[in-house]
């Protein structure tokens, strides 16, 4: 049997409930489609998380079911029974269940024999499909068709209404859906009419820019640029991006929107509209590339190099610093390991762009005196940069290599040496001459004067060299200069008298300055070794505490602290070793105690290292001989401190108790001095003063109306109106002054307002027809008669003042003029005793003391006749000449001197509580020293500061 034609008929009964259906169904789907996405669209607008998730859900659901239908469909369309059920069973239920019951029965006796005839049962199956009623089909599938189109006409409708009522929210809300990492795929425009202006920082000083959109641009960073621009459409939360952050859009008021943007690094600007989390950026990118503030470029001369202290005591730096923008601080940076130290050099005005300047490092600079170690010399400068916060530039650097530990004393001492061996040489010399007959008397005087030149010149080049940074000062310094005055005044002897005892009293001069100059030396050995000394014993502590490090584990800082702190102690041992014979017995110590501390290093033994290094630190804080000469023990042998052995010259002790005499003698004089001038401010009575306020106060109106014409301050300086401004402003000082009762400053002012008014007039004269400054003279030379008028009131006024006061004051006078006398004839005994012997001190000192004294002289006699103001004048030029014959030369030694040998003096006067002026004392120094400005405009001001701050 043809099994092919029941087939048939049924594929063209589904052919033609398809024909029917189909098309409805596929448009209903259609619109099903459009409806999901746009409604998809609409929820994921939304742009969080999950609304993103939930519209992508549903989209996906609803074309999965779009796909489902359509496989299902072509499965129904080869499945007979499926085909027969819906499509004959729904017109005719009947027939339906026959002809399935038909289909059943071809399939069983196809298989089965015993069921039937296979041909009968298909042709029952022919029957049944051909009484099947193709009108009926076609007008059940038209009903099913409406349906279709019903749904579709629903869903369409209701995607239209989705994308009518804003089309742009359908794509905006796709566009979010298909983002990823928050920026949308699809870029579209935001706003319109784009505007940009730039507004540098307001540090650099530089006006607002308009830019043209969208173009490249270059700006200063820190830039504000300002985007504005009118919204495309409205509703949307707008902001400008570069991809990373983003600052909002606001509305300006006028219609359209605004957003300000802060330039940090080089960027990329987007106008973009937020939707959740969201971007979705417009087109149009503005490329901006930041300029940034660079660092100050700093130039030091002459670096890098490396400097040798010793060879290069003083080491100039000069610098050159640039900056784009603005200068606010340069430093000076000193760097030795761990430690660093920096000095302000400048701060330069009004943000200046370049900055130069000079700075000189010296040898004795306390930062190179506390380490020992090289030492980084660099010039570092900051820029006013507030957007980033200021930024350092530095210079290269200049690598100083300081001395050794004692170097520089070492080298002063060998100086020294050298100029004792020249005086020996002049002593042997003389000892080999012979007194000369009277013919050769002459070549004689000019062969001794010759040697002892030569010596001298040695001499002096080691007192005036430098010695890596040492010079020559304090006691040995005087002591010899002193001793070539000495040699100079026997030489002078002998010149006058060739004679064997002439000779002789050459040479026992000359002998009596070398064992005078060997024992000054012998001293400053001394001391110099015992300075040295104490310094080592702090590097020998800091290789003990290395050690502990080492001992605790700390292998890395220890080691380098150690090694550092023993490459010193080796060198700085050798050095003490050169300062005589103390320091050859300390140098000798250091030495062993290195070994020491060696052993103990090569095996480990972090604890014998501790001890060894703080031994020698100990030791090295007694720096006394080991052993003594002469039944006395030293350090080793536990015996206590005691004065060293005497010396074949007592020249050292004895300048240094001149020294101290003149210190005392400088000391108790400016008490005195002190003393006259508080008894004469006691002796001056405020009713005094009132009773000229009166009459000052017509005389200050006099002042004022004589200066009245003459300009005011703010002329260039060096000018005739400058000088003259400045006369009226000494004279109206003048006047304040006399109305607060104060006649001294008066008379001061009035003598600048005078010495000004006549530059004024000489400079006017010179000005060759310029109007202003022939006026400015003229007028400065018309006030100048009045004004002197008033000055001499007003220094006749002090005169009697001052008058009255000393009468009150004779009584204390008197007794003044006692202590004077006395003071100058401590002045006189030490003059006397520093012109002779070991103790002979430099002739320009003798003058200073002898000036002293008379100036002494002078203010005893004053004092005694009354006249307390000129006798007072008289003793501070005597304390000014005492001063100045402590010269530098009796200062310190340096380092070289150990606070231990400086002895204190060995009397002084206790004062009374009653006489104890020392506050009152200071306060009143104070108050005429800043109070005595020579600034007219601030003298009131610096006074009241002055009175303020002793409180």
């Amino acid at each position: 049997m043809d099994n092919e034609a029941p087939a048939l008929s049924i594929a063209r009964l589904r052919s033609v409930w398809d024909a029917e259906v189909d098309p409805s169904a596929r448009r209903a789907l259609t619109a099903a489609a459009f409806a999901g996405l746009f409604g998809a669209a609409h929820v994921a607008r939304v742009g969080s998380p999950l609304a993103r998730g939930l519209a992508g859900a549903g989209l996906a659901l609803l074309l999965a079911a779009i796909a489902a239908r359509a496989i299902l469909a072509r499965r129904r369309r080869g499945d007979a029974r499926r085909t027969v059920r819906e499509i004959i069973g729904r017109t005719d239920e009947a027939l339906g269940a026959a002809t399935l019951r038909a289909l059943a029965l071809v399939d069983r006796a196809a298989v089965d024999d015993s069921i039937g005839s296979p041909e009968l049962a298909g042709l029952h199956l022919r029957r049944l499909l051909g009484r099947a009623s193709q009108a009926r089909i076609i007008a059940r599938a038209r009903q099913a068709a409406t349906r279709w189109a019903s749904a579709g006409l629903a869903l369409g409708a209701a995607a239209l209404a989705a994308a009518a009522i804003e089309p742009s929210r359908v794509v905006e809300g796709l566009d979010v859906l298909a983002a990823r990492g928050g920026e949308a795929p699809l870029a579209l425009p935001w706003i319109e009419d784009v505007e940009m202006t730039a507004a540098p920082p307001e540090y650099l000083h530089q006006g607002t820019e308009e830019l043209m959109p969208f173009a490249p641009t270059m700006q200063p960073r820190g830039t504000v640029l300002t985007v504005r621009g009118r919204p495309v459409r409205a509703g949307r939360a707008l902001v400008l991006t570069d991809g990373s952050a983003e600052v909002p859009f606001v509305d300006d008021g006028k219609g359209s929107v605004v957003a300000r943007w802060t330039l940090g690094e080089s960027t990329t600007l987007q106008a973009a509209a937020r939707f959740g989390r969201v971007r979705i950026r417009q087109a149009d990118a503005q490329r901006v590339v930041s300029i940034p503030d660079d660092a100050p470029r700093v130039t030091l001369e002459g670096a890098p190099r490396t400097v040798r202290l010793l060879d290069e005591p003083s080491i100039p730096l000069r610098y050159e610093i640039t900056d784009d923008h603005g200068l606010r601080e340069v430093d000076l940076v000193l760097r030795a390991g761990a430690k660093e130290e920096r000095r302000l050099l400048s701060r330069p005005a009004a943000d200046a762009k370049v900055d130069r300047g000079g700075y000189e490092l010296r040898a004795r600079d306390p930062f190179f005196r506390r380490t020992y170690v090289p030492v980084e010399v660099r010039i570092e400068a900051r820029d006013n940069d507030p957007i980033e916060g200021p930024k350092w530039g530095r210079s290269e650097a200049i690598l100083v290599v300081p001395p050794q530990v004692g170097e520089p004393e070492a080298r002063r001492y060998a100086a020294l040496v050298r100029a004792r061996d020249a005086l020996t040489d002049l002593l042997a010399d003389r000892i080999g001459q012979r007194t000369p007959e009277a013919g050769g008397a002459a070549a004689h005087a000019a062969h001794e004067a010759e040697v002892q030149a030569t010596a001298k010149a040695a001499v002096e080049a080691a007192l005036s060299a430098d010695h890596g940074g040492l010079r020559v000062r304090g006691r040995i310094a005087s002591l010899a200069r002193g001793q070539l005055a000495r040699l100079d005044a026997a030489l002078a002897a002998e010149r006058k008298s060739t004679t064997r005892a002439a000779h002789q009293g050459l040479l026992d001069e000359t002998e009596g300055a070398l064992l005078a100059f060997d024992a000054g030396l012998r001293g400053l050995g001394h001391r110099d070794a015992q300075a040295v000394a104490q310094r080592l014993a702090d590097v020998a502590d800091e290789a003990a505490a290395a050690a502990e490090l080492l001992g605790g584990g700390d292998r890395e800082s220890g080691e380098v602290r150690l090694e550092a702190a023993v490459t010193v102690l080796g060198g700085g041992g050798v050095e003490l070793g050169k300062l005589g014979e103390l320091g050859l017995d300390l140098g000798e110590i250091v030495a062993n105690d290195l070994r020491r501390i060696a052993r103990a290093r090569g095996v480990g033994d972090w604890m014998h290292t501790e001890l060894a290094a703080r031994d020698l630190a100990a030791r090295l804080r007694r720096p006394e001989p080991s052993f003594g000469g002469g039944g006395r023990g030293g350090v080793e042998s536990g015996a206590p401190r005691g004065p060293q052995p005497g010396d074949a010259s007592s020249a050292d002790e004895s300048v240094a108790q001149s020294e101290r005499d003149l210190e005392e003698l400088a000391r108790d004089h400016a008490s005195e001095t002190n003393a006259v001038a508080e008894e004469l401010s006691r002796a001056s009575r405020p009713e005094d003063v009132a009773a000229l306020r009166e009459e000052a106060k017509k005389h200050a109106e006099a002042i004022r109306e004589a200066v009245r014409d003459l300009p005011q301050p703010g002329a260039a300086p060096g000018s005739a109106e400058s000088a003259a401004a400045a006369g009226r402003e000494q004279a109206e000082a003048m006047a304040g002054a006399l109305e607060q009762g104060r006649p001294e400053e008066a008379v001061t002012s009035g003598r600048g307002a005078m010495r000004s008014l006549g530059e004024a007039k000489r400079l006017g004269a010179q000005a060759g027809g310029f109007f202003p400054e022939e006026r400015a003279g003229r007028e400065a030379g018309e006030a100048q008669q009045p004004l002197a008028e008033e000055l001499a009131w007003a220094e006749e006024a002090l005169r009697k003042l001052r008058q009255a006061a000393a009468e009150r004051a004779r009584d204390g006078l008197g007794r003044s003029s006692q202590r004077e006398g006395s003071l100058a004839d401590r002045a006189r005994e030490l003059r006397k005793r520093g012109e002779r012997g070991d103790g002979r001190m430099p002739e320009e000192m003798l003058d200073r003391l002898d000036e002293a004294e008379q100036a002494m002289r002078d203010a005893q006699r004053a004092l005694a006749d009354g006249d307390g103001e000129g006798g007072n004048e008289r003793q501070r030029d005597a304390q000014r000449l005492l001063e100045m014959s402590r010269s530098e030369d009796q200062g310190q030694e340096g380092d070289a001197e150990s606070e231990g040998d400086r002895n204190m003096a060995r009397k002084a006067d206790i004062p009374d509580k009653d006489k104890h002026k020392g506050p009152e004392e200071f306060r009143r120094r104070v108050l005429e020293g800043l109070g005595g400005t020579s600034e007219p405009r601030l003298r009131e001001a610096v006074k009241r500061y002055a009175e303020g701050l002793l409180k």
